[in-house]
C-alpha cells in the first residue's frame, strides 16, 4: 500500500500524473483490509451489496426494495429460507443462471447478505422498451401521442385467398423491405412461431382479424391486480403495435379524397385499390397494412406493466426463460423472440441478458433484439442487442412513409418533398451505433423504424391505429423476415439455424451510402434478397463463433487526438440526414475539450436547415450525452470541462444529460457527431475546430492526500478514516482505477463516503473517475469497493484534494 500525504502547496497539483508511474508496481499489490475504524463492523455487507442498492437502503426507511440475488449454486433452498424469514418474498427462481428475484425490506438486506450461498445483491435495474412516438414541436407539446392517432375508419381483414389480387403499394413495409416478392412464391410466415416479449398484445384489434395469436402469458408486474391480462386494450400499446408490423393481416377503408390517401398515392406514383369489391360503395380506398409474415403465428409474453413504463431486469430475464420453456417444456415450436427492448451493459456481450440470448440461441430459436434509441454516437448498442448470436437491429426512415407522416402531421399535400428530400432510406439519429466495445459488428442491419403506421389502442378507444418512431418498431419487421425465412427453410432447407438466417439477413441487405457499417450494419433490410441468400447458402447448419475468451477495448478514434491537441477540418456539402463522426481518446490529463463551428454555410434554405450536434462521453451502450442535440445556425462554439458543459453563439434546442452534464471527463473515446438535420432542405457546409487541452492551474491554498493500492472483485479497503486539515473549506475526493472507460472490459469500483451529514453514495456511479465534492467537512470515512472487477486485481489511486484557508494545518 501507498498512503501519501503532500504538505501545504500554493498550486494546484494534478495527483493523475501519480497514476502511470504507480500502475504497473500496484498490479502485484494485494491491499491488507479491515482498518480499525468505528465503522469496519460494517464492511461484510458493503461488500455483497451493490452501491446504487446501498443508496436506496438508505432511503426507503424499511420499505420493500426489488432485487436479484446472485447465488453460488442453484440450490437457492438457504437463501429463499433467509429472505422469507426477514419478511421477503420470491418472485422468480432463475432456470439458466445462478439467481433468484426477490422483494425484500430495505432494511432487512444487509442481513440476507450474511447468507454464505449469497454471492451479491443488485438492485432489480429498470429496462425500457425502445421506442417513442414523435414529437413535433410545432403540434401541442402536450400531445405527442394524440398527434399520431387515427381513428373511426372502416376495415377490412386479409383472408389466404386474397392474396393474390392484392395490388401491392410500396407505403406498406413489406413491400418497402421486399417481403411481398416472398409471398408470391406462397410463403407468408404460415407454421412460423414468433414470441413477442413486451407489454402484451390486445388480440381483439381489428389488424388481427386474420392472424394467429395461439396465446399468452403475463409475468409483468400487473400480475396480481385489476389489469393483469397479455391480452387487454387497458395494457400499453407498444406490444400490440410491434405484433402489427410482424403479422397484421387488417386494412383501413378510406375515402379517396382523404389527405391520407393523397398522400400516398402523390409518393408512391401508385394508385391505392378501390374498396368497391368489398362490398364498399364507389369513393373508397384501401389502405393495407399488412405485416411482414401476415400468416406467422404469434405469442405474447406480457413483461411490462400496463404504463409501458421500465420493468425491473429480472422480467425480462423472466420473460426469456419461459420463452425458452415454450420449446423446451410445453412442446411448442418457437422459432423467433422478438425484443424491442434494451438497457446498459458494462461488459458488452457478456452480462446476463446476453448469455441468456445466447444459450437460447443453442436451441434454435433466432433472437432478433432493438439496437437501442442511443444514437447517434459510436458503441451505443444495448443489452441484449449486444449479444454475440443476436441479430440486433437499427432504425432507418424510408422516404415514402416519412412524406405522408409530414403531410398528416401538418395538414398539407406535398411538404413531405420538404422536409424528406432523400430518396432512399437514411438511418435515423436516435438509433445506437456499433460496434460493441470489444469490436464486434453491431447492429446487424437496419430496417424501417420512423413513422411506422401499426395498431394502437387506449382502454376506451380500442381499435385505433398510430404512426411510432424506434429501433423497437424496426427490429419487428425483422422478426417477421426471420419467419418468412424460417417458413421456406422448414419446407427445403431442413437443419437450417439461427446463425443461417443472420447471415442471410446480412447477404441480402442493401448498403446505403453515406453511412457505415456500425450505423446500418449490412444495410437495409430486403427480405427476398435474404431468402435468395438462404436457398443459395453452401453451409447450412452454421452456429455462431463463441466469444473469445480475452478482447481488447476497439481503437475507434478517427481525429489525431491523444489527451490533448487540436484537429480541424472542413465539412463539405454534407447532405441531409448524414453525419460526420469525430472520435478521440482523452485521458486524466485532459482539462476540458472545445468544439468551434464556423463559415457556416446553410444553403437553399427554407428556414429549417441546420447542424445538429451531439457530444457524447467516454461511456459506453448508455446514454451519456454531454449535448444530446443542439440545432447549430451560424457560427457557435461549446466547451466542456469537469462539471460544466457551456455553449455560445447561434445556437437553439440544446438537450442534455444532467448527470453527465455535472460529471467529470472520463478517460476513453469521446464521441463528436455533427450531422445536417434529417429536415433541413439542402447540402450545408462548415468548418470545424476541435480542441483537448490540459487542465489549468488554478490559484489557491491546497493540501493533498494520496493512497494507493488495488482490490479483487468482492474486496474493499474497509473504512478508511481520513485526517482534514483544520479550516478545510472543501474536499474534492476523486478514485482512479486501471481499467476504465478507455479499457474493456470496464471495472467498476465505488467510493462510499460517510462525514458529516452521513452517507454519501454519489461515488458509487458508473463514472471513472469517481469524485464527490464536500463542503467544510470535518468528519470523513472512505470505504473502496471492488464492485465489479475483470481481472484478479484492479489498481486504484484515491485523491483528495482539500481547499484550507491560509492558516490551515492538519488536524
Amino acid at each position: 500500500m501507498y498512503t501519501v500525504s503532500l504538505s501545504s502547496v500554493k498550486w494546484n497539483f494534478k495527483p493523475t500524473m501519480l497514476i502511470s508511474l504507480l500502475a504497473v508496481s500496484m498490479i502485484a499489490m494485494s491491499l491488507p483490509l479491515g482498518f480499525n475504524t468505528p465503522l469496519s463492523t460494517s464492511v461484510p455487507n458493503v461488500v455483497k451489496i451493490s452501491p446504487t442498492l446501498s443508496g436506496l437502503i438508505e432511503t426507503q426507511n424499511g420499505l420493500p426494495l426489488n432485487v436479484i440475488v446472485t447465488t453460488a449454486t442453484g440450490d437457492y433452498s438457504a437463501v429463499i429460507a433467509d429472505i422469507q424469514r426477514l419478511g421477503g418474498q420470491v418472485k422468480n427462481e432463475f432456470q439458466y443462471v445462478n439467481a433468484l428475484a426477490a422483494s425484500i425490506p430495505a432494511n432487512k438486506i444487509q442481513a440476507l447478505a450474511q447468507n454464505e450461498n449469497v454471492v451479491k445483491i443488485y438492485y432489480d435495474e429498470p429496462r425500457s422498451i425502445a421506442s417513442d412516438i414523435p414529437y413535433i414541436p410545432e403540434l401541442d407539446p402536450k400531445a405527442e401521442a394524440v398527434s399520431a392517432i387515427l381513428k373511426d375508419y372502416e376495415t377490412v381483414t386479409l383472408r389466404p385467398d386474397m392474396i393474390s389480387s392484392i395490388e401491392p403499394n410500396n407505403y406498406w413495409n413489406p413491400t418497402a423491405m421486399g417481403a411481398e416478392p416472398v409471398w408470391n412464391l406462397g410463403d407468408l410466415g404460415q407454421g412460423s412461431m414468433v414470441v413477442v416479449i413486451d407489454t402484451g398484445i390486445w388480440a381483439g384489434h381489428f389488424l388481427f382479424g386474420g392472424t394467429s395469436i395461439i396465446g399468452g402469458v403475463d409475468l409483468s408486474p400487473d400480475v396480481g391486480t385489476p389489469y393483469e391480462g397479455w391480452s387487454s386494450p387497458a395494457n400499453h400499446w407498444h406490444g400490440t403495435h410491434v405484433a402489427g408490423i410482424i403479422a397484421s393481416t387488417g386494412g383501413i377503408i378510406v375515402p379517396e379524397d382523404d389527405l391520407l390517401v393523397q398522400s400516398i398515392e402523390l409518393y408512391t406514383g401508385m394508385t391505392l385499390p378501390s374498396a368497391e369489391p368489398y362490398g364498399f360503395p364507389p369513393g373508397y380506398k384501401i389502405i393495407w397494412l399488412l405485416g411482414m409474415a401476415p400468416f406467422a403465428d404469434l405469442y405474447a409474453v406480457k413483461v411490462f406493466d400496463y404504463t409501458g413504463g421500465a420493468v425491473a431486469t429480472s422480467y425480462i430475464l423472466a420473460g426469456m426463460e419461459y420463452a425458452l420453456n415454450l420449446k423446451l417444456v410445453e412442446g411448442y415450436d418457437v422459432d423467433v423472440i422478438s425484443m424491442s427492448i434494451g438497457g446498459a451493459n458494462n461488459y458488452d456481450g457478456r452480462d446476463v441478458e446476453d448469455q441468456l440470448v445466447d444459450y437460447i440461441t443453442s436451441y434454435g430459436i433466432t433472437v432478433v433484439v432493438a439496437a437501442g434509441n442511443e444514437g447517434p454516437a459510436s458503441m451505443t448498442v444495448s443489452s441484449p442487442g449486444s449479444a454475440n448470436t443476436a441479430i440486433t437491429v437499427g432504425a432507418a426512415a424510408t422516404p415514402v412513409q416519412t412524406r405522408v407522416y409530414w403531410d398528416y402531421m401538418y395538414e398539407m399535400l406535398g411538404i413531405g418533398y420538404y422536409l424528406y428530400t432523400s430518396e432512399t432510406p437514411q438511418i435515423y439519429a436516435f438509433s445506437s451505433r456499433g460496434p460493441t466495445s470489444d469490436g464486434r459488428l453491431k447492429p446487424t442491419l437496419a430496417a424501417t423504424g420512423i413513422m411506422v403506421m401499426s395498431a394502437y389502442h387506449e382502454a376506451d378507444y380500442p381499435q385505433e391505429i398510430a404512426w411510432a418512431s424506434g429501433t423497437s418498431m424496426a427490429t419487428p419487421a425483422v422478426s417477421g423476415a426471420v419467419a418468412l425465412l424460417n417458413t421456406y427453410a422448414e419446407y427445403f432447407i431442413p437443419g437450417a439455424t439461427p446463425e443461417d438466417y443472420k447471415q442471410a439477413l446480412q447477404n441480402g441487405a442493401v448498403w446505403l451510402d453515406g453511412y457505415t457499417e456500425y450505423d446500418q450494419g449490412a444495410g437495409f433490410l430486403n427480405a427476398y434478397n435474404s431468402l435468395v441468400a438462404l436457398a443459395n447458402d453452401p453451409s447450412i447448419g452454421d452456429v455462431a463463433t463463441p466469444l473469445p475468451r480475452f478482447a481488447w477495448l476497439e481503437d475507434i478514434s478517427n481525429i489525431p487526438i491523444w489527451s490533448v491537441g487540436t484537429y480541424e477540418t472542413d465539412i463539405v456539402d454534407l447532405a441531409p440526414g448524414h453525419k460526420k463522426d469525430f472520435v478521440f481518446r482523452v485521458t486524466q490529463f485532459t482539462g476540458s475539450i472545445e468544439l468551434e463551428i464556423t463559415n457556416v454555410e446553410l444553403g437553399f434554405d427554407l428556414g429549417l436547415n441546420s447542424f445538429e450536434v451531439y457530444i457524447q462521453s467516454a461511456k459506453r451502450t448508455t446514454y451519456a450525452y454531454f449535448i444530446d442535440s443542439a440545432n447549430v445556425w451560424g457560427d457557435a462554439s461549446f466547451k466542456i470541462t469537469d462539471y460544466e458543459t457551456t455553449w455560445t453563439g447561434e445556437v437553439t434546442g440544446v438537450v442534455y444529460d444532467e448527470f453527465t452534464r455535472l460529471a467529470p471527463i472520463e478517460a476513453g473515446y469521446v464521441k463528436i457527431v455533427i450531422e445536417n438535420d434529417w429536415t433541413s432542405f439542402d447540402n450545408i457546409s462548415a468548418h470545424i475546430k476541435i480542441k483537448a487541452k490540459p487542465e489549468t492551474c488554478q490559484p489557491g491554498y491546497y493540501k493533498y492526500f494520496i493512497k494507493a493500492g488495488s482490490l479483487a472483485e468482492g474486496q474493499n479497503t474497509g473504512w478508511m478514516s481520513i485526517k482534514i486539515p483544520k479550516n478545510t473549506i472543501k474536499a474534492e475526493i476523486t478514485l482512479y482505477w486501471l481499467r476504465d472507460w478507455s479499457v474493456y472490459p470496464t471495472s467498476d469500483l465505488d467510493m462510499i463516503i460517510y462525514w458529516d451529514e452521513g452517507y454519501n453514495l454519489y461515488g458509487a456511479t458508473l463514472n471513472s473517475p469517481e469524485r464527490v465534492i464536500l463542503e467544510t467537512p470535518t468528519l470523513l470515512y472512505i470505504l473502496i469497493d471492488g464492485y465489479s472487477i475483470y481481472a484478479r486485481n484492479e489498481p486504484y489511486v484515491l485523491t483528495i484534494k482539500f481547499t484550507v484557508s491560509p492558516s490551515g494545518s492538519w488536524r
